[in-house]
């Protein structure tokens, strides 16, 4: 378990956060010792359950834990041998530095780490020098791309290693987030409110982007920024609006969403979907009807969306794991990294599937890969977000 704090200086500006590191990160051979944390036998114990709930089948006597970090670890090592100038990506690169960014995150990775630690900081720099002061979007898909980025510096704010950085940081993530605040509930159709949608010349919002923006709203909140209980409620109620209730006559499409008003269900807004149910502790039946479709239909390696999907799902089936134990979400991601593992390529880059369209494709294999990373790391903590 990971136990985050964020705190602010005697002004009351937010200046950083601490943690203490999971027992991974600290090593069986550690003396270090925290005041307050579980008791070693306690740590063992969850562990060796851990690892025998999300054991798969067929790898049986392996370490699930020990083959993630063996992939995210080959999947870092791609993603910074294409690196150039701090930013990933010919296509897009705001939104995959952004991805890149929240993959090291994830992975506990620090400024002044030896091997990760640079290539972090010059992706965050790029960044801050490539935006303006509010808006952090390129030219084809402005506000996803924006999205990404806002929540990436949010996440990343405060643990720059010396304070001009971090008031960067900050500055930059609180106007980004105004911005995303300005541009809420912007579609032509009223049936539509609540989301965002992906540019100006687009009438109605998009369920899986405004789950991004859900993100980005509440990494902010974590960092005490203003955002108000209205614009996250507005936001999940859009993503509400599409799920398919038990009044559906059809039973294969109950529980699951559309990304359309209506429309037959499908697996990137579900995912979507049940993650800002999980994110907003929304009503248990529907939050239930939700696991319940994604469970029926399981992680294939097929686009069009695969990467997006299943890092809201595995987040959305980790929040509620409470529910039934855990069964749901060890079953789903096990199946998840089964699928990621057996094509994570001798670079260590996570392909496409096939069904994706030419626009994500050429986003190329820093996208897909820096994804599958945060996919991986659903369960680590490192993430603010993910606490």
């Amino acid at each position: 378990m990971r136990y985050w704090r964020y705190y602010r200086d005697c002004t009351g500006v937010f200046v950083g956060w601490a943690f203490r590191p999971s027992p991974e990160r600290l090593g069986p051979q550690s003396k270090r010792r925290r005041a307050g944390c579980p008791s070693h036998v306690g740590l063992q114990i969850a562990t060796c359950l851990s690892l025998l709930l999300l054991a798969d089948p067929v790898i049986a006597g392996d370490s699930l834990q020990a083959q993630r970090r063996d992939m995210v670890d080959r999947g870092l090592k791609f993603l910074v041998s294409i690196q150039r100038d701090g930013a990933i990506g010919d296509d897009r690169p705001q939104a995959v530095t952004a991805l890149f960014l929240l993959a090291c995150l994830s992975s506990g990775v620090q400024p002044g780490d030896a091997e990760y630690g640079p290539a972090l900081r010059a992706a965050y720099l790029w960044t801050l020098k490539n935006s303006d002061q509010a808006f952090l979007g390129g030219d084809k898909e402005p506000n996803a791309d924006h999205a990404l980025a806002a929540l990436a510096l949010s996440e990343a704010t405060g643990m720059a290693t010396n304070e001009q950085e971090n008031l960067k940081l900050y500055s930059k993530a609180k106007a980004a987030l105004q911005y995303s605040l300005e541009i809420q509930d912007q579609g032509v159709d009223p049936k539509f409110g609540g989301g965002w949608r992906p540019d100006d010349r687009t009438r109605v919002n998009d369920r899986v982007l405004t789950a991004w923006f859900l993100c980005e709203l509440r990494s902010s909140q974590l960092r005490f920024e203003n955002v108000s209980q209205g614009s996250l409620d507005r936001a999940t109620e859009f993503l509400e609006a599409s799920q398919k209730g038990m009044d559906e006559p059809k039973e294969d499409e109950r529980g699951g969403f559309s990304l359309g008003a209506a429309g037959l269900s499908v697996r990137s807004a579900s995912g979507a979907g049940l993650y800002a149910l999980a994110l907003a502790n929304a009503d248990p039946a529907r939050a239930e009807l939700a696991r319940t479709w994604l469970a029926g239909h399981p992680p294939t390696w097929y686009g069009p969306h695969f990467y997006p999907t299943h890092f809201f799902a595995v987040r959305g089936f980790y929040r509620l794991r409470g529910a039934d134990g855990g069964k749901a979400f060890d079953e789903y991601f096990a199946r998840v990294v089964r699928l990621l593992r057996e094509r994570q390529e001798p670079d260590g880059r996570f392909p496409f599937p096939p069904g994706h369209g030419g626009p994500i494709v050429a986003m190329g294999p820093g996208y897909s890969t820096a994804l599958g990373i945060l996919i991986l790391n659903v369960d680590r903590g490192y993430l603010p977000l993910d606490q």
